[in-house]
């Protein structure tokens, strides 16, 4: 299954709009719109953490081959899906990916502080 239908139906899911969705991730509706229908299939690692963040999934959820879609009484995290283990990564490279996202994350938060006091100064100076 492909991943943008993956997060259509969490989104479903959660009885969010694609405009609420995308909001929430800091993408515009249309970006939203083509990811769900699999015509932008461009999905960073970023966007990628900002989702299974929010609907509490892991990324192997969006790795796995098929996924068992009865949501009715379970939490997203706890839908059991089967793989083919064609699509498995080795840990080391969940890991690193992990690391990554973590690094991108903490210098993310680091360009907003230097962006507020950028906007400090300037109000400062006026």
């Amino acid at each position: 299954m492909e991943i943008g239908i993956k997060i259509k139906r969490l989104r479903e899911h959660k009885r969010l709009s694609q405009m609420e969705l995308s909001t929430i991730l800091g993408i515009s509706q249309s970006k939203l719109c083509h990811i769900e229908s699999n015509v932008d299939k461009s999905v960073d690692f970023i966007l990628m953490h900002k989702i299974c963040r929010f609907f509490e999934v892991g990324f192997d959820y969006f790795l796995e081959e098929k996924i068992n879609t009865d949501f009715q009484n379970k939490n997203p995290k706890e839908v059991i899906s089967v793989t083919n283990g064609y699509h498995s990564f080795p840990e080391s490279l969940i890991g690193q990916i992990n690391s990554l996202i973590l690094d991108n994350t903490f210098k993310e938060k680091q360009i907003q502080e230097l962006l507020a006091k950028i906007t400090e100064l300037q109000n400062s100076k006026k």
